[in-house]
């Protein structure tokens, strides 16, 4: 299954939601910290590619 960049900013953003109402028990919020940890993680990698791909196309663009 592929990376679904958007799909992963909603469920961070619900993580937050869930997190700030203080009505889940510890236990929960340990589960979601590390949930969005991961999240966060697997975020910052697509981005880093995302840039790779966008400056090898810029420096294909100014070899032309």
């Amino acid at each position: 299954m592929d990376f679904d960049f958007e799909v992963a900013m909603g469920r961070l953003a619900e993580i937050s939601s869930l997190m700030a109402k203080n009505e889940i028990s510890l236990d929960e919020s340990l589960k979601l910290y590390n949930e969005a940890a991961g999240l966060v993680g697997k975020c910052e990698k697509y981005l880093d590619e995302a840039k790779l791909v966008v400056e090898q196309a810029e420096m294909k663009e100014d070899r032309k």
